[in-house]
């Protein structure tokens, strides 16, 4: 009924913000919807970023996925850990997703370990990404390191992610 997925990676320190004084990272998965132009190219690069010349700049800019939507997992350091589980539309919505995110992070040493569980079976009307059995998908990564705010961070292209015998860049199984 679950999907989980375990991250760990070293984040780079060295940003140019450090804006985000409550959060020294956050580790963000995105599934676009079959309607977001070169997702499968892009990843997470389709919603945020459009072209560079002009990519949303500041705290009052949105980010947007337009046609179609981005389901959207997060992980933040601050307050203990917390899950988001939104969207990204023709703006970004950290809440109101139906999958049951949750999320669990640690950091030894220089890396961090995160595991997202959410449920396979979404509510498309939500703009939940339904997942299926034997499906591939396209999913993107992001990580805002080194207390970063906004556009500071690290973006995937395009990967997919196969449920069960899905060939796919990376493959989850049954267990």
């Amino acid at each position: 009924n679950n999907l989980y997925v375990r991250l760990t990676f070293k984040a780079p320190a060295g940003g140019a913000d450090h804006s985000d004084k409550d959060n020294e990272v956050k580790a963000t998965m995105m599934f676009p919807n079959d309607k977001v132009p070169l997702a499968d190219q892009a990843g997470c690069w389709s919603a945020c970023h459009e072209d560079s010349k002009g990519m949303p700049k500041g705290k009052d800019k949105t980010k947007y996925a337009t046609p179609g939507s981005m389901d959207l997992m997060q992980w933040k350091t601050g307050g203990g850990g917390k899950a988001m589980d939104g969207i990204v539309t023709d703006k970004r919505n950290m809440e109101g997703g139906k999958a049951g995110v949750t999320a669990e992070g640690a950091k030894a040493g220089d890396t961090y370990t995160v595991t997202f569980t959410r449920k396979l079976a979404g509510n498309p009307a939500s703009g939940d990404v339904t997942l299926a059995p034997g499906k591939q998908y396209n999913i993107g990564f992001a990580v805002h390191d080194d207390y970063a705010f906004g556009r500071f961070h690290h973006v995937s292209f395009g990967y997919t992610i196969g449920l069960d015998d899905a060939k796919a860049n990376i493959n989850a199984v049954k267990q």
